[in-house]
């Protein structure tokens, strides 16, 4: 599975962005994707995540985080 940061967070709207290390596409993020244990995503953090083509581009379909500390 690739990896990637966090870049941007919109909780409140129910997105966000990951960034792959391999890739400067961004990977969309909707909370749907993020399992109920994981109370806290923050901008920053490092994850693991599978994908899906929509039409508008590439969209997490599953995330799981590499570790508790954050990306600087």
């Amino acid at each position: 599975m690739p990896h990637g940061t966090v870049t941007r967070l919109f909780a409140q709207r129910g997105f966000g962005y990951i960034t792959p290390d391999d890739s400067d596409r961004d990977v969309l993020l909707t909370m749907d994707v993020i399992p109920e244990t994981m109370n806290a995503l923050v901008e920053g953090q490092r994850v693991e995540f599978e994908t899906i083509e929509i039409e508008s581009g590439v969209k997490a379909s599953s995330l799981h985080l590499l570790a508790q500390s954050v990306a600087i």
